[in-house]
């Protein structure tokens, strides 16, 4: 049976208006809502969404705060410092053993810690942690070994859940000065340097 011309330019028409209708649609209101998957022309798709952007900057790399210790005129004296995410203990001792900025130093703030760098973290217990110092340490002069001390044991207790602190020098284990005068093996809390605490 052959159709008719007139039937052919009808349907023509109703499928011109409704792909205009759709076109409009489009462009109206972005890609609609269909109740079954239908398949878009790529130039149809919102900048963007075919190639999302990818953030430059990883969660790993963002930095954080820590608190460290450095020497000031009498007392010790809190500082911040940016450290990689997530702050950790072996982190926390890098930045202490870098010392202070020149900002810092130029506000006569001192870091005696630093002349046994690197410190590295030895052994990480539930409550306590024990560092390695390097044998530059035993070149300190005996008040400067006792600030030393002080700034790890006040560094490293900031951290949550680390309440003393243990000290090897190269290696091997060693009697330290306190705050108090006195020698001792460890482990060290802030009541150790007391006389040293900031203000």
């Amino acid at each position: 049976m052959t159709r008719s011309p007139r039937g052919r330019h009808s349907r023509s028409i109703a499928a011109l208006a409704y792909g205009v209708l759709f076109a409009l649609g489009v462009s109206a209101c972005g890609l609609g809502v269909d109740a079954s998957p239908q398949l878009v022309n790529p130039k149809q798709v919102p900048f963007g969404l075919l190639h999302p952007s990818t953030p430059t900057t990883s969660p790993e790399i963002l930095g954080q705060y820590a608190t460290i210790y450095l020497q000031g005129p009498q007392r010790l004296v809190a500082v911040s410092r940016d450290v990689p995410a997530p702050v950790t203990a072996a982190r926390v001792l890098t930045a202490l053993g870098q010392g202070p900025t020149s900002a810092q130093a130029a506000e006569g703030l001192q870091s005696p810690i630093s002349t046994a760098a690197p410190l590295t973290l030895w052994r990480l217990g539930a409550t306590s942690v024990t560092v390695n110092l390097a044998k530059a340490f035993t070149t300190l002069a005996g008040e400067n070994q006792a600030v030393a001390v002080a700034q790890l044991v006040y560094t490293l207790t900031a951290l949550p859940g680390i309440a003393s602190v243990g000290i090897r020098i190269d290696g091997k284990k060693a009697k330290v000065p306190t705050g108090k005068g006195t020698l001792s093996g460890g482990p060290l809390d802030r009541a150790d340097y007391a006389t040293l605490a900031p203000i």
